[in-house]
Protein backbone atom coordinates (compact mmCIF):
# COMPACT_ATOMS: atom_id res chain seq x y z
CA UNK A 1 0.00 0.00 0.00
CA UNK A 2 2.86 2.35 0.95
CA UNK A 3 4.61 1.52 -2.35
CA UNK A 4 1.46 2.27 -4.32
CA UNK A 5 1.04 5.59 -2.49
CA UNK A 6 4.67 6.52 -3.24
CA UNK A 7 4.20 5.79 -6.95
CA UNK A 8 1.03 7.89 -7.08
CA UNK A 9 2.77 10.74 -5.26
CA UNK A 10 5.78 10.69 -7.57
CA UNK A 11 3.52 10.54 -10.61
CA UNK A 12 1.61 13.55 -9.35
CA UNK A 13 4.75 15.58 -8.78
CA UNK A 14 6.04 14.63 -12.23
CA UNK A 15 2.77 15.81 -13.78
CA UNK A 16 2.98 19.13 -11.92
CA UNK A 17 6.59 19.74 -12.97
CA UNK A 18 5.84 18.74 -16.56
CA UNK A 19 2.85 21.04 -16.62
CA UNK A 20 4.87 23.96 -15.27
CA UNK A 21 7.63 23.40 -17.80
CA UNK A 22 5.37 23.18 -20.84
CA UNK A 23 2.24 25.09 -19.88
CA UNK A 24 0.91 27.67 -22.37
CA UNK A 25 1.57 30.43 -19.80
CA UNK A 26 5.34 29.91 -20.16
CA UNK A 27 5.95 29.52 -23.89
CA UNK A 28 9.36 28.62 -25.23
CA UNK A 29 11.24 31.62 -26.59
CA UNK A 30 10.99 31.94 -30.35
CA UNK A 31 13.06 34.25 -32.55
CA UNK A 32 11.06 37.17 -33.89
CA UNK A 33 10.38 37.23 -37.62
CA UNK A 34 10.89 40.45 -39.56
CA UNK A 35 10.82 41.27 -43.26
CA UNK A 36 13.81 43.63 -42.78
CA UNK A 37 12.51 45.87 -45.58
CA UNK A 38 11.92 49.62 -45.18
CA UNK A 39 13.44 52.70 -43.55
CA UNK A 40 15.83 52.53 -40.59
CA UNK A 41 17.12 55.75 -38.99
CA UNK A 42 20.80 55.67 -38.00
CA UNK A 43 20.01 56.61 -34.39
CA UNK A 44 22.35 59.14 -32.74
CA UNK A 45 23.86 58.42 -29.33
CA UNK A 46 23.27 61.41 -27.01
CA UNK A 47 25.68 62.05 -24.12
CA UNK A 48 25.12 63.64 -20.71
CA UNK A 49 27.41 66.27 -19.17
CA UNK A 50 29.09 63.55 -17.08
CA UNK A 51 29.92 61.57 -20.22
CA UNK A 52 27.33 58.83 -19.75
CA UNK A 53 24.64 57.92 -22.27
CA UNK A 54 21.64 60.25 -22.02
CA UNK A 55 19.01 57.54 -21.92
CA UNK A 56 16.11 60.00 -21.66
CA UNK A 57 17.21 61.81 -24.82
CA UNK A 58 17.74 58.48 -26.58
CA UNK A 59 14.20 57.38 -25.69
CA UNK A 60 12.74 60.67 -26.96
CA UNK A 61 14.68 60.41 -30.21
CA UNK A 62 13.58 56.84 -30.92
CA UNK A 63 9.94 57.64 -30.11
CA UNK A 64 10.13 60.62 -32.49
CA UNK A 65 11.38 58.33 -35.25
CA UNK A 66 8.82 55.61 -34.49
CA UNK A 67 6.02 58.18 -34.72
CA UNK A 68 7.33 58.90 -38.20
CA UNK A 69 6.54 55.32 -39.21
CA UNK A 70 10.05 53.89 -39.54
CA UNK A 71 10.33 50.15 -40.09
CA UNK A 72 13.32 49.54 -37.80
CA UNK A 73 16.13 51.34 -35.96
CA UNK A 74 19.91 51.09 -36.15
CA UNK A 75 21.80 51.96 -32.97
CA UNK A 76 25.58 52.26 -32.54
CA UNK A 77 26.17 52.65 -36.25
CA UNK A 78 28.79 55.04 -37.65
CA UNK A 79 26.64 58.12 -36.95
CA UNK A 80 25.65 56.51 -33.64
CA UNK A 81 29.33 56.60 -32.57
CA UNK A 82 29.43 52.84 -32.25
CA UNK A 83 33.14 52.95 -33.17
CA UNK A 84 33.89 54.81 -29.93
CA UNK A 85 31.37 53.60 -27.35
CA UNK A 86 32.66 51.41 -24.51
CA UNK A 87 31.17 48.01 -23.77
CA UNK A 88 29.18 49.48 -20.86
CA UNK A 89 27.96 52.40 -22.97
CA UNK A 90 26.89 49.97 -25.68
CA UNK A 91 24.86 48.07 -23.09
CA UNK A 92 23.11 51.28 -22.03
CA UNK A 93 22.22 52.20 -25.63
CA UNK A 94 21.00 48.72 -26.59
CA UNK A 95 19.00 48.24 -23.39
CA UNK A 96 17.31 51.64 -23.79
CA UNK A 97 16.53 51.09 -27.47
CA UNK A 98 15.03 47.65 -26.92
CA UNK A 99 12.92 48.87 -23.99
CA UNK A 100 11.69 51.88 -25.99
CA UNK A 101 10.89 49.98 -29.19
CA UNK A 102 9.02 47.20 -27.34
CA UNK A 103 9.20 44.82 -30.34
CA UNK A 104 7.28 47.20 -32.60
CA UNK A 105 10.13 47.15 -35.13
CA UNK A 106 13.52 45.39 -35.29
CA UNK A 107 16.49 46.83 -33.40
CA UNK A 108 19.77 46.48 -35.32
CA UNK A 109 23.08 47.00 -33.50
CA UNK A 110 26.29 48.16 -35.18
CA UNK A 111 29.62 46.35 -34.74
CA UNK A 112 32.85 47.97 -35.95
CA UNK A 113 35.77 45.58 -35.61
CA UNK A 114 38.08 43.15 -37.38
CA UNK A 115 38.73 41.23 -34.14
CA UNK A 116 36.54 38.12 -34.11
CA UNK A 117 36.71 37.74 -30.32
CA UNK A 118 35.56 41.33 -29.86
CA UNK A 119 32.81 40.82 -32.44
CA UNK A 120 31.55 37.63 -30.77
CA UNK A 121 31.61 39.29 -27.33
CA UNK A 122 29.60 42.29 -28.52
CA UNK A 123 27.26 40.12 -30.59
CA UNK A 124 26.42 38.05 -27.52
CA UNK A 125 25.82 41.25 -25.55
CA UNK A 126 23.38 42.47 -28.21
CA UNK A 127 21.56 39.14 -28.27
CA UNK A 128 21.29 38.97 -24.47
CA UNK A 129 19.89 42.51 -24.30
CA UNK A 130 17.17 41.72 -26.85
CA UNK A 131 18.47 43.11 -30.16
CA UNK A 132 17.24 41.58 -33.42
CA UNK A 133 20.22 41.82 -35.80
CA UNK A 134 23.78 43.07 -36.24
CA UNK A 135 25.24 45.48 -38.79
CA UNK A 136 28.87 44.43 -38.98
CA UNK A 137 31.59 46.66 -40.42
CA UNK A 138 35.03 45.09 -40.82
CA UNK A 139 37.22 47.84 -39.39
CA UNK A 140 40.69 48.02 -37.89
CA UNK A 141 42.66 45.56 -39.98
CA UNK A 142 45.65 47.49 -41.42
CA UNK A 143 46.10 45.05 -44.33
CA UNK A 144 42.73 43.48 -45.07
CA UNK A 145 42.32 40.92 -47.82
CA UNK A 146 39.22 39.22 -49.16
CA UNK A 147 39.99 35.81 -47.69
CA UNK A 148 40.63 37.09 -44.16
CA UNK A 149 37.45 39.16 -44.31
CA UNK A 150 35.46 36.14 -45.47
CA UNK A 151 36.84 34.01 -42.63
CA UNK A 152 35.85 36.70 -40.12
CA UNK A 153 32.22 36.74 -41.31
CA UNK A 154 32.20 32.95 -41.60
CA UNK A 155 33.17 32.58 -37.92
CA UNK A 156 30.58 35.17 -36.89
CA UNK A 157 27.97 33.40 -39.01
CA UNK A 158 28.75 30.01 -37.48
CA UNK A 159 28.27 31.42 -33.98
CA UNK A 160 24.60 31.98 -34.96
CA UNK A 161 24.16 34.75 -32.40
CA UNK A 162 21.95 37.12 -34.39
CA UNK A 163 21.17 37.71 -38.08
CA UNK A 164 23.94 39.72 -39.76
CA UNK A 165 23.95 42.61 -42.21
CA UNK A 166 27.27 43.23 -43.97
CA UNK A 167 28.23 46.92 -43.79
CA UNK A 168 29.78 47.96 -47.12
CA UNK A 169 31.47 51.32 -46.50
CA UNK A 170 34.78 51.35 -48.42
CA UNK A 171 35.05 55.14 -48.05
CA UNK A 172 35.66 54.66 -44.33
CA UNK A 173 37.12 51.18 -44.05
CA UNK A 174 39.38 51.26 -47.11
CA UNK A 175 38.08 47.75 -47.86
CA UNK A 176 37.18 47.53 -51.54
CA UNK A 177 35.67 44.10 -52.18
CA UNK A 178 34.41 43.16 -55.63
CA UNK A 179 30.76 42.17 -56.16
CA UNK A 180 31.87 38.52 -56.37
CA UNK A 181 33.69 38.78 -53.03
CA UNK A 182 30.71 40.53 -51.45
CA UNK A 183 28.34 37.89 -52.85
CA UNK A 184 30.46 35.17 -51.27
CA UNK A 185 30.01 36.80 -47.84
CA UNK A 186 26.30 37.36 -48.42
CA UNK A 187 25.89 33.67 -49.27
CA UNK A 188 27.00 32.65 -45.77
CA UNK A 189 24.28 31.23 -43.49
CA UNK A 190 22.80 33.83 -41.14
CA UNK A 191 24.00 36.76 -43.29
CA UNK A 192 20.66 38.25 -44.28
CA UNK A 193 21.65 41.34 -46.21
CA UNK A 194 23.86 44.36 -46.77
CA UNK A 195 23.91 48.07 -46.12
CA UNK A 196 25.65 49.82 -49.02
CA UNK A 197 27.15 53.18 -48.00
CA UNK A 198 28.19 53.89 -51.56
CA UNK A 199 26.62 55.74 -54.44
CA UNK A 200 27.33 53.00 -56.96
CA UNK A 201 24.07 51.56 -58.26
CA UNK A 202 25.79 49.55 -60.99
CA UNK A 203 27.73 47.66 -58.32
CA UNK A 204 24.55 47.11 -56.32
CA UNK A 205 22.69 45.86 -59.37
CA UNK A 206 25.49 43.35 -60.07
CA UNK A 207 25.48 42.17 -56.47
CA UNK A 208 21.71 41.71 -56.48
CA UNK A 209 22.05 39.63 -59.64
CA UNK A 210 24.81 37.47 -58.11
CA UNK A 211 22.67 36.68 -55.03
CA UNK A 212 19.37 36.28 -56.87
CA UNK A 213 17.05 33.74 -55.26
CA UNK A 214 18.81 33.82 -51.89
CA UNK A 215 16.36 36.24 -50.26
CA UNK A 216 19.01 38.79 -49.31
CA UNK A 217 18.03 42.32 -48.24
CA UNK A 218 19.70 45.38 -49.76
CA UNK A 219 19.53 48.69 -47.87
CA UNK A 220 21.05 51.96 -49.05
CA UNK A 221 23.14 54.03 -46.65
CA UNK A 222 21.26 57.17 -47.74
CA UNK A 223 17.73 58.09 -48.78
CA UNK A 224 19.06 60.69 -51.22
CA UNK A 225 19.07 57.99 -53.91
CA UNK A 226 16.13 56.02 -52.51
CA UNK A 227 13.89 55.80 -55.59
CA UNK A 228 16.86 54.87 -57.79
CA UNK A 229 18.01 52.30 -55.24
CA UNK A 230 14.55 50.73 -55.06
CA UNK A 231 14.39 50.69 -58.85
CA UNK A 232 17.66 48.74 -58.86
CA UNK A 233 16.07 46.07 -56.67
CA UNK A 234 16.87 47.31 -53.17
CA UNK A 235 14.43 47.12 -50.27
CA UNK A 236 14.99 50.33 -48.31
CA UNK A 237 17.58 52.40 -46.47
CA UNK A 238 19.47 52.67 -43.17
CA UNK A 239 19.99 56.38 -43.36
CA UNK A 240 20.60 59.69 -41.56
CA UNK A 241 17.75 61.42 -43.40
CA UNK A 242 15.28 59.34 -41.35
CA UNK A 243 16.90 60.59 -38.14
CA UNK A 244 15.67 64.13 -38.76
CA UNK A 245 12.82 63.52 -41.24
CA UNK A 246 11.41 60.07 -40.44
CA UNK A 247 7.88 60.75 -41.68
CA UNK A 248 9.11 62.33 -44.91
CA UNK A 249 11.63 59.56 -45.62
CA UNK A 250 9.01 56.87 -45.02
CA UNK A 251 6.62 58.74 -47.32
CA UNK A 252 9.15 58.52 -50.18
CA UNK A 253 9.50 54.78 -49.63
CA UNK A 254 5.78 54.09 -49.40
CA UNK A 255 4.89 56.30 -52.38
CA UNK A 256 7.36 54.37 -54.52
CA UNK A 257 5.94 51.01 -53.40
CA UNK A 258 2.45 52.21 -54.26
CA UNK A 259 3.55 53.11 -57.78
CA UNK A 260 3.49 56.89 -57.24
CA UNK A 261 7.00 57.29 -58.60
CA UNK A 262 6.70 60.97 -59.54
CA UNK A 263 5.47 61.88 -56.06
CA UNK A 264 8.19 59.75 -54.48
CA UNK A 265 10.89 61.54 -56.49
CA UNK A 266 9.46 64.95 -55.59
CA UNK A 267 9.60 64.11 -51.89
CA UNK A 268 13.06 62.58 -52.31
CA UNK A 269 14.34 65.86 -53.75
CA UNK A 270 13.09 67.63 -50.61
CA UNK A 271 15.25 65.38 -48.43
CA UNK A 272 18.34 67.21 -49.72
CA UNK A 273 17.75 69.90 -47.07
CA UNK A 274 19.70 67.48 -44.84
CA UNK A 275 22.68 67.20 -47.23
CA UNK A 276 24.75 70.13 -45.84
CA UNK A 277 24.62 68.57 -42.36
CA UNK A 278 26.17 65.33 -43.61
CA UNK A 279 29.29 66.87 -45.14
CA UNK A 280 32.15 68.70 -43.45
CA UNK A 281 32.82 70.76 -46.59
CA UNK A 282 30.33 73.40 -47.83
CA UNK A 283 27.58 71.60 -49.75
CA UNK A 284 24.80 73.78 -51.19
CA UNK A 285 21.45 71.99 -51.26
CA UNK A 286 20.84 72.72 -54.94
CA UNK A 287 24.27 71.42 -55.98
CA UNK A 288 23.96 68.23 -53.93
CA UNK A 289 20.49 67.60 -55.35
CA UNK A 290 21.55 68.16 -58.95
CA UNK A 291 24.68 66.00 -58.75
CA UNK A 292 23.14 63.08 -56.89
CA UNK A 293 19.90 62.92 -58.87
CA UNK A 294 21.73 63.22 -62.21
CA UNK A 295 24.36 60.58 -61.46
CA UNK A 296 22.03 58.11 -59.75
CA UNK A 297 19.48 58.28 -62.56
CA UNK A 298 22.29 57.23 -64.89
CA UNK A 299 23.90 54.75 -62.46
CA UNK A 300 27.13 56.75 -62.41
CA UNK A 301 29.28 56.18 -59.33
CA UNK A 302 30.10 58.98 -56.87
CA UNK A 303 32.90 58.47 -54.30
CA UNK A 304 31.54 58.46 -50.75
CA UNK A 305 33.95 59.32 -47.97
CA UNK A 306 33.57 59.38 -44.22
CA UNK A 307 32.25 62.65 -42.82
CA UNK A 308 31.64 63.65 -39.23
CA UNK A 309 28.17 65.15 -39.00
CA UNK A 310 27.17 63.70 -35.63
CA UNK A 311 27.30 67.00 -33.71
CA UNK A 312 25.40 68.87 -36.45
CA UNK A 313 22.66 66.22 -36.57
CA UNK A 314 22.29 66.29 -32.78
CA UNK A 315 22.04 70.07 -32.72
CA UNK A 316 19.41 69.96 -35.48
CA UNK A 317 17.34 67.37 -33.64
CA UNK A 318 17.55 69.54 -30.53
CA UNK A 319 16.23 72.54 -32.49
CA UNK A 320 13.40 70.37 -33.82
CA UNK A 321 12.25 69.60 -30.27
CA UNK A 322 14.08 66.35 -29.47
CA UNK A 323 16.13 67.72 -26.58
CA UNK A 324 19.75 66.56 -26.49
CA UNK A 325 23.28 67.88 -26.22
CA UNK A 326 25.37 68.22 -29.39
CA UNK A 327 28.38 66.70 -27.57
CA UNK A 328 30.17 63.86 -29.35
CA UNK A 329 32.89 61.36 -28.43
CA UNK A 330 36.53 62.21 -28.96
CA UNK A 331 38.07 62.22 -31.61
CA UNK A 332 34.93 63.45 -33.39
CA UNK A 333 34.80 67.25 -33.82
CA UNK A 334 32.54 69.23 -31.51
CA UNK A 335 30.07 71.77 -32.87
CA UNK A 336 31.73 74.99 -34.08
CA UNK A 337 30.47 78.35 -35.37
CA UNK A 338 30.32 77.17 -38.99
CA UNK A 339 28.35 74.09 -37.92
CA UNK A 340 25.85 76.23 -36.03
CA UNK A 341 25.17 78.22 -39.19
CA UNK A 342 24.55 74.98 -41.12
CA UNK A 343 22.15 73.86 -38.40
CA UNK A 344 20.17 77.13 -38.42
CA UNK A 345 19.78 77.01 -42.20
CA UNK A 346 18.73 73.35 -42.15
CA UNK A 347 16.18 73.91 -39.39
CA UNK A 348 14.67 76.86 -41.28
CA UNK A 349 14.33 74.75 -44.43
CA UNK A 350 12.86 71.80 -42.54
CA UNK A 351 10.27 74.02 -40.85
CA UNK A 352 9.38 75.55 -44.21
CA UNK A 353 8.84 72.03 -45.60
CA UNK A 354 6.46 71.23 -42.74
CA UNK A 355 4.13 74.17 -43.46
Amino acid sequence: MRTKFTIVLLTGWFAVLFGLAFSPSTPLAQPRKWSWHGIYPTVLTPWRCDGRVDEDALRCQIEYQLRGGVHGVLVLGTLGEGDYATFEERASVIRTAVATVRQRVPVVVGLHTADIRDALHKAEQARTLGADALLVKYLGDPCPDAERVHQFYQQLSRADTLPIFYYHFPGQTGLYLSPLELARILSLPNVIGIKTSTLDLAETRTLISLTQGQGKVFLSGTALNLTQYLETGGQGAMCPEAVLLPCHTVAVYEAYLQGATTQARTWQRQLFVVAPLLRDSPTPVSLARSVVMFTQDRELSIPVREDTGQARLKATLNELGVCMSAAVKCPLPQLDTHDRLKVRLAVARIRLMSK
